[in-house]
């Protein structure tokens, strides 16, 4: 439960903190259970939480843990079968899935520490 002001939003809970995510990095969570996979992707302040789940068949991105960014760092990769997808929108720009999108979890930084939802957002599968 987060307090701001007046208003209390008991519908977040806390993913991690800030700095436990490398400034440039990328890493993977199973907050409640297997089916709530996802990722964070941390550029200085601003932070991207995804479903790890990739478009072309929902099948999870990473290879290892915590392995979701190309070697330059630029793209988060499937690296099933190499597409890649945009950090800041989630669009994949190369690959079998071109033009679809990895599933955004809406999040948020107060205090250092990354909030989402408590309900995520789910697959089509």
């Amino acid at each position: 439960m987060v307090a701001r002001g007046s208003e209390t939003l008991s519908r977040e809970r806390i993913l991690c903190r800030l700095q436990d995510i490398p400034d440039g990095h990328a890493r993977g969570f199973n907050p409640v259970n297997r089916e709530d996979r996802l990722f964070a992707v941390r550029r200085g302040g601003q932070v991207r939480v995804y479903l790890n789940s990739c478009p072309h068949n929902w099948r999870p991105l990473d290879f290892a843990q915590d392995r979701f960014l190309s070697a330059d760092g630029h793209d988060i990769v499937c690296y099933a079968h190499g597409a890649h997808f945009s950090i800041d929108t989630g669009e994949c720009t190369d690959g079998v899935c071109l033009g679809q999108f990895l599933i955004t979890v809406p999040s948020r930084i107060e205090d250092g520490m990354i909030l989402i939802p408590l309900e995520l957002p789910q697959t089509p599968e």
